[in-house]
């Protein structure tokens, strides 16, 4: 690495350090005690789990039962809200009562932009990152409008704690360090929810499926890629989160009772049971591609090289910058539209366009 790629690096990574530096203010005390508190993180224990015999993950056999509740225009297309049940039951029976308690967590949502109702037209599958959710966020972020104007159908899966799955759409639960037992069980959710919609758009009749996912919408495609072994035709991974461990770490601000050794050895271990890093890929790997920021540490680049190299994982690349300030943009987008170039998609896209009607092309 050349010095000027090194200061470019260390210059990108300070608002990273700085998001870091500063305290959480919307999450609050745990109200458990420290006895109860430990116990239901020694629930999650890897040493509790097998993955062949007896996994923590679990994944739903058949497509949810869905309903549209909104149809808005778009393009010269349209835009399907689907609203389906979460189906996920927590592991821990500790936990339940506190998962269920979030009613607005337990519907799950589906955006889907499409051009009519053929079906056989390749379809990107988005994954958002934290705070991220919502169609606008959405659309804005992964530039949703070149997608749809290449011939491409666009889904967005909602994760758990977003957009109307928060009880304050300003803010995310799907991570909180006061109660990682909860966190970890919304991490499985997630990834349950995840394949629930990917039936969905299967049972509604698309074949060709690919999936991007950004932040923590990549550690959602990872997590997804140790989980299942056919799915997606590939998986696409920017700035991709593989542990949250810096995020989650235990704070005396949070617990009422001392942050030890003990605390803090029994939060880590819980997050070995969901963490990309600690797992293994039953995805075949030749079918991802990650392109990460070489100074970020939001997504640490260094867990991202270890879980690289975990993997095995060949099509991977790193562009200058960190999480928020990066500065070859051209490459992280040569690699995404190459890859969807690769696989067909667009191509594949441009015919399904010509079948069905002109429609305009935006950049």
């Amino acid at each position: 690495m050349s010095a000027k790629a090194r200061v470019l690096n260390a210059v990108g990574g300070i608002p990273d350090r700085l998001l870091l530096a500063l305290p959480d203010v919307t999450v609050g005390r745990t109200s458990l005690d420290r006895e109860t508190y430990l116990r239901r993180l020694a629930f999650y224990d890897p040493d509790r789990w097998d993955p062949g015999r007896n996994p923590f993950f679990y994944l739903p056999g058949e497509p949810p039962e869905a309903e549209i509740i909104e149809t808005r225009p778009f393009l010269s297309g349209r835009r399907d809200l689907f609203r389906y049940a979460s189906r996920y039951i927590p592991r821990n029976p500790e936990v339940t009562g506190d998962f269920f308690s979030r009613r607005e967590n337990l519907s799950g949502y589906l955006h889907l932009w499409r051009h009519d109702e053929y079906t056989h037209r390749p379809l990107v599958f988005i994954v958002h990152g934290l705070m991220m959710g919502g169609p606008t966020r959405a659309r804005r972020m992964f530039r949703l409008d070149a997608l749809f104007g290449l011939g491409l159908d666009v889904a967005l899966h909602t994760l758990p704690g977003h957009w109307r799955r928060s009880d304050d759409r300003r803010l995310q639960r799907l991570l909180d360090p006061a109660d990682v037992p909860l966190t970890v069980e919304r991490l499985a959710q997630n990834i349950h929810d995840l394949h629930s919609a990917q039936l969905l758009l299967r049972n509604i009749g698309y074949e060709d499926i690919g999936i991007i996912g950004a932040s923590m919408g990549g550690f959602t495609a990872a997590l997804y890629a140790a989980q299942v072994s056919g799915g997606p035709d590939f998986m696409f991974m920017a700035v991709p989160a593989v542990a949250v461990s810096n995020y989650l770490k235990p704070s005396p601000f949070r617990f009422g009772f001392p942050v030890d050794d003990a605390l803090v050895r029994a939060t880590g271990r819980a997050q070995e049971l969901c963490s990309p890093l600690y797992l293994k890929p039953s995805f075949d790997v030749g079918r991802i591609r990650v392109v990460v920021h070489a100074g970020d540490r939001v997504c640490d680049v260094r867990d991202t090289r270890r879980w690289r190299d975990g993997w095995g994982i060949e099509d991977y690349r790193e562009v200058t910058g960190g999480h928020f300030i990066y500065l070859d943009k051209r490459a992280r987008g040569e690699a995404w539209y190459g890859l969807l170039r690769e696989r067909g998609y667009i191509e594949r896209g441009k015919c399904e366009r010509a079948t069905a009607g002109p429609l305009r092309v935006f950049n």
